[in-house]
C-alpha cells in the first residue's frame, strides 16, 4: 500500500456537502483504505450519531475513490460510477457516534469492466463494524 497523492475532491465525481469520506490513507493496484472521522458536522448525524447502515455509502465512495485514483494515474479525468447492489452486508453496531474514526477498506474481487465486485469493510479501532460484497457499474 502507497499513500495516495490527491485530494478527496480531485478523486471523487461527488462534490461537497456529499462528499462523506475524508481521505485516502492508502492504495494498490487492488484496494484502497479510506478513512471517516464522524463530527457534529456530519452528513447524516442526528441526536449524535450516524445511521450504520450510511456505512455502506462510505464503502461505495471509497470504491470511487480507487476508480478515481486509477483515472488520475492514468491521465484520464474522474468519471461517474453507480452503486448496483449489494450482497451479505452485515453491521455490528447501530451507530456511528460523533468522535468515531473509521477506517474503510474495499479490496477488488472481480473486474468485468464495466461492472466490477468489491468486499468493503469499516472497522472502528480494531472493531469489524461493517462489511459487504458491493457490485458496481461505471458507464
Amino acid at each position: 500500500m502507497q499513500a495516495c497523492p490527491y485530494d478527496i475532491t480531485e478523486i471523487l465525481y461527488h462534490a461537497p456537502p456529499m462528499i462523506l469520506i475524508d481521505g485516502v490513507a492508502a492504495y494498490n493496484e487492488t484496494a484502497v483504505e479510506s478513512v471517516v472521522k464522524i463530527t457534529a458536522e456530519s452528513p447524516f448525524v442526528e441526536k449524535g450519531a450516524v445511521p450504520a447502515y450510511v456505512g455502506i455509502e462510505y464503502m461505495a465512495q471509497t470504491i470511487a475513490a480507487y476508480s478515481g485514483i486509477k483515472a488520475r494515474n492514468a491521465g484520464e479525468g474522474v468519471k461517474i460510477g453507480y452503486l448496483v447492489s449489494s450482497r451479505n452486508m452485515t453491521l455490528n453496531c447501530s451507530d456511528f457516534l460523533i468522535g468515531d474514526r473509521l477506517n474503510v477498506k474495499v479490496e477488488l474481487v472481480y473486474d468485468e469492466t464495466p461492472m466490477a465486485v468489491f468486499d468493503g469493510t469499516i472497522y472502528r479501532a480494531e472493531e469489524l463494524v461493517a462489511k459487504a460484497r458491493l457490485n458496481v457499474y461505471q458507464p
